[in-house]
């Protein structure tokens, strides 16, 4: 985290690139920049808040955004909102003196990964995340049948889907052995089988379950 604090600062540039992974950028401070557009140009994003209670700061992952997307967000939050590029990005910001028009993508992604975390299964917390990232990437006109993605460690993988990073690697583990994904050893990139995860998804969940405490 000491390099995430060396490289944040606020964002004061229409365009900015980040060009090295998990390179951080403020977008609100305080009662500033409550309204704005964002549009990720190249790369892969994550927007989240950081919470502070007490001496203790964490963070919640709001959306993963990839390339060609396109928003107007209104936060009107005490958190301070910020970005981190999970791979080089180049992402346009505008702030806006007035309230904007919002698109809903940001209340889409914050309501989507709420449901995410409703199973009491974290192997199907995670099929699910991998399955939405697909979705919002295919929005974007991408590969239907496959999705890459980078930049996510399995500590943050857990926190996306209330899980510890042991249990999610636990499950990549056996993903990669069902064949569900592909793992670069170099990279550490994640190639999604989209049809094998759907599949495996209705096979192991698809049946009504009670619930567990």
């Amino acid at each position: 985290m000491a390099q995430a604090e060396k490289d944040l600062t606020t964002l004061v540039t229409s365009v900015i690139t980040l060009k090295k992974s998990s390179q951080h950028r403020i977008i609100t401070n305080d009662s500033e920049n409550r309204s704005f557009q964002l549009k990720i140009i190249d790369g892969f994003i994550r927007l989240y808040c950081m919470n502070d209670i007490g001496n203790n700061t964490t963070e919640s992952t709001l959306a993963l955004i990839h390339a060609g997307t396109d928003s107007s967000i209104c936060w009107n939050n005490h958190r301070r909102l910020m970005i981190e590029a999970l791979e080089e990005s180049k992402v346009e910001f505008n702030q806006k003196d007035q309230p904007v028009n919002t698109n809903v993508y940001l209340e889409n992604w914050i309501l989507d990964l709420y449901e995410i975390k409703q199973p009491a299964d974290s192997l199907e917390r995670l099929i699910k995340l991998f399955l939405l990232l697909a979705k919002s990437k295919g929005n974007q006109g991408a590969n239907t049948e496959q999705t890459l993605i980078s930049g996510l460690s399995h500590r943050r993988i857990g926190e996306i889907i209330s899980s510890t990073r042991p249990t999610i690697s636990r499950h990549l583990g056996w993903m990669q052995r069902q064949k569900l994904i592909d793992v670069d050893a170099v990279t550490k990139t994640m190639r999604l089988n989209l049809v094998q995860l759907q599949v495996k998804q209705d096979e192991l969940f698809a049946q009504p379950r009670p619930h567990l405490h």
